[in-house]
């Protein structure tokens, strides 16, 4: 319906998940964090789906925490058990989309603030708009990092790129993300949700099975040491000899063909 506050769409084996208060730069409601992670569900358990989208709609990705919400009265001075609910409860979004198997990409087309941020940081990786910006900007509102912001940002750009970031609270354009590694691509903001569907559906056109092992094993294998990530390595490829769509790419291979994966 036009005024779901996030909307859910699946085409061509990639299902686009999009916050969608776009006068309100895509600012999240309590309700858009429950949902998040219902969608991922849906995604997940849906055969159709073989990549996830996640983007906004207009000008923004997403402002993150809606500040007109947290500054009403009976919000501001609440308990520190009540803070901590409430980061808990945000850190419980991130932590879903980190347990899902299919692929995940974000296509940053604007602005990505705060908890946004951490959503972005949850996908496998993100394309960026020319224009967009990320503001881990919580020490300006008196906060720290949440969301497992100060477990994820590190991993993706390092340490001291991630105190920088954080303790300065300066935005980082797209041209700088690209070159932290926050992004992987930048691209001029017209083009940009075209090229992120290009880009999930070379994606979606690899064996289902495949691509979901091949993104946890890199997930795992970054955490941990080389005997387990072998040994994984193994497992996964012994599990997939026995697929039919590995046995479909090697007989197109052969016959020169390309082949028809079906997640089987």
């Amino acid at each position: 319906m036009p005024d779901e506050t996030i909307l859910y769409e699946v085409r061509d084996s990639i299902a686009a998940i999009t916050f969608n208060r776009p006068d309100a730069r895509n600012a999240l409601l309590p309700e858009m964090n429950d949902r998040l992670p219902a969608l991922v569900d849906q995604a997940e358990a849906d055969p159709a789906v073989r990549v996830i989208v996640l983007t906004g709609a207009g000008a923004a990705f997403s402002a993150g925490a809606d500040l007109k919400m947290v500054g009403r009265p009976d919000r501001l001075g609440r308990s520190a058990l009540v803070g901590r609910e409430r980061a808990l409860h945000g850190a419980a979004v991130v932590e879903r989309l980190l347990r899902r198997e299919k692929p995940m990409l974000a296509a940053v087309n604007g602005v990505a603030a705060g908890m946004a941020c951490s959503f972005v940081l949850a996908c496998d990786f993100a394309l960026a708009a020319a224009t967009a910006r990320f503001a881990f900007s919580f020490v300006k509102i008196g906060f720290v990092p949440d969301s497992a912001c100060s477990w994820l940002l590190p991993r993706r750009v390092g340490l001291a790129n991630a105190q920088r970031i954080c303790l300065t609270a300066e935005p980082v354009g797209a041209a700088d993300a690209l070159r932290l590694g926050l992004v992987t691509e930048v691209v001029p903001a017209a083009e940009l949700a075209a090229r992120a569907r290009a880009v999930a559906a070379s994606i979606a056109a690899q064996a289902p099975h495949a691509v979901r092992m091949a993104r946890g094993l890199l997930d795992r294998a970054s955490i941990s040491g080389l005997r387990e990530a072998i040994e994984a390595e193994a497992l996964a490829q012994g599990v997939l000899g026995e697929t039919a769509d590995h046995q479909e790419a090697v007989r197109a291979f052969v016959e020169k063909r390309p082949p028809v994966f079906t997640g089987k």
